[in-house]
């Protein structure tokens, strides 16, 4: 108690210096929250945006086999089938895998509407792949497959168009020539950072076998579908991807312009290096802050020494000791620091608010910042040691005042 009233003695005796001194600490404090809240928020909005496409999602294109010495004439194409797609399913390093057809631009007519979609013909486990969540209705199931039943699923905006507020579940559409009857509509997934194969709100989707004998009029697979068991093994399932096929299609599995591949993890890879860059660089920014601010504090710090050697003198001639004086000016010093910091913290907490609630809902490109765990531990510790480094030598210097000097200054 008596250190604690000593110490708000000393700071209201030089409020002006120690006010004007810890501005520094106050706008270190608020650059370290406000702009590592931002970052936070960025990233995790970034990953969410990816992670719409799927959270394992691997896209395989087929390519063209190019022969030595004769070039693109005697390129022969790589043709993926349904058993390609299988074979790939059962790799121990592969969760899931499903065939993905794209049809462009298909004139689709329901409810008196005519418009212009992508029909897309999918699998069962494409749900899972492509994170495509039912709102009402299902998804197409295995029967669907099995049986070449014509349903479609419809993309959230697809059902809109054309059924406006209407429920679309059980009613049929038209797929140029071919009737189908809607069986779900899916979840809206917003503006996707995304779309290997298009927007999925603006899709059709239908059973592949369906796509390949009514609409396509082959049994080609134009592109493969597939979810690593976890994300830091997509590169190993990409070489087994690699592997099968060539192994059934007679080309090396180290020919890249036989197959071509999109990984979400090597996209999500890039983005938290980048917003890793950035956070490194903005929190050594708001520390060196912090420490132009400390400096400043413990400079004061050794000019209040100096003017206070009378009195330091004075405690220590009536029996306080060297670890009482050196507690008393450590105290001041953490106490200012302390209390600027916590005001700037507050000052950018305040600032994350106020931006969270004016930033725009499901916006594609930005996000609202968010407070972590992990920055307000950054915070703390970056306040304890600035308290430290503040305090420390002014303290030692004062424990450190022979107290007969002391009383020869008086």
């Amino acid at each position: 108690m008596d250190l604690l009233q000593s110490t708000l003695r000393s700071l209201r005796a030089h409020a002006l210096r120690f006010g004007l001194t810890s501005l520094g600490i106050v706008w270190g404090a608020f650059l370290l929250t406000f702009l590592s809240a931002s970052i936070e928020g960025l990233d995790a909005h970034y990953t969410r945006e990816f992670e719409k496409a799927g959270p394992k999602f691997v896209v395989a294109w087929p390519g063209s086999l190019i022969k030595n010495r004769v070039g693109e004439r005697g390129a022969r194409a790589v043709v993926l089938e349904n058993e390609d797609v299988s074979r790939v399913g059962a790799v121990h390093s592969v969760e899931d895998s499903a065939p993905n057809l794209t049809l462009w631009n298909q004139v689709v007519r329901a409810n008196g509407r005519t418009k212009l979609f992508q029909v897309q013909g999918v699998a069962p486990r494409s749900a899972t792949i492509r994170n495509l969540v039912p709102r009402e209705g299902r998804f197409v199931s295995r029967l669907d497959v099995e049986r070449g039943e014509r349903v479609a699923y419809l993309g959230a905006v697809a059902a809109e168009r054309l059924y406006g507020t209407a429920r679309p579940i059980g009613r049929t559409l038209q797929i140029e020539s071919l009737r189908f009857r809607v069986i779900g509509v899916g979840e809206p997934k917003g503006d996707q950072m995304i779309g290997v194969s298009g927007w999925d709100d603006w899709t059709v989707f239908i059973p592949y076998p369906v796509a390949q004998r009514w609409l396509l009029k082959h049994d080609r697979v134009d592109m493969a579908i597939f979810a690593p068991v976890t994300r830091e093994r997509s590169w190993e399932a990409i070489g087994h991807f690699r592997e099968i096929v060539g192994l059934h299609h007679d080309f090396a599995p180290d020919l890249d312009a036989a197959l071509s591949f999109f990984n979400v993890h090597e996209a999500l890879k890039l983005v938290h290096g980048l917003f890793l860059g950035f956070r490194i660089f903005l929190v050594t920014a708001g520390l060196v802050t912090l420490l132009v601010g400390a400096i400043g504090v413990m400079n004061i710090m050794l000019v209040v020494v100096g003017e206070r050697i009378n009195e330091i003198g004075l405690r220590k001639a009536v029996g306080a000791t060297n670890r009482s004086i050196f507690l008393q000016f450590l105290a001041e010093a953490a106490s200012v620091c302390g209390l600027s910091g916590i005001l700037g913290a507050a000052l950018g907490v305040g600032l994350t608010r106020l931006v969270a609630a004016v930033a725009p809902a499901g916006s594609q490109y930005s996000s609202p910042p968010e407070l972590s765990a992990a920055t307000v531990t950054l915070i703390a510790v970056s306040l304890v040691a600035v308290g430290i480094v503040a305090g420390v030598l002014p303290a030692v210097r004062a424990a450190r005042v022979p107290p007969a000097e002391a009383l020869r200054a008086t």
